[in-house]
């Protein structure tokens, strides 16, 4: 089931990447701008971002399916009495 739901986050964010990038060079391509604030820009800076947050999003991907490897399923991870630790 976790492999699963890595490979789904994996498939996610390919898809946000490619999309990101198919955004940006139509962009520059069609020399789109978008309003912001009331000035315009190229529209190609809004997908940079995105394409920036996926990269960064696809190294977290990879330390939550190695940590998440390590460990087996316990309800008593979920206990939350012992981590308020309420007075």
């Amino acid at each position: 089931m976790t492999k699963i739901s890595i490979y789904i986050l994996y498939t996610i964010n390919t898809i946000i990447i490619f999309l990101g990038f198919f955004f940006t060079l139509y962009s520059i391509i069609t020399h789109n701008t978008m309003i912001i604030i009331g000035r315009r820009f190229p529209a190609f800076i809004m997908g940079l971002p995105v394409i920036y947050f996926s990269i960064i999003y696809f190294v977290k991907i990879k330390r939550l399916s190695k940590e998440i490897a390590s460990k087996q399923f316990s309800i008593s991870n979920f206990n939350i009495g012992k981590r308020l630790r309420v007075k």
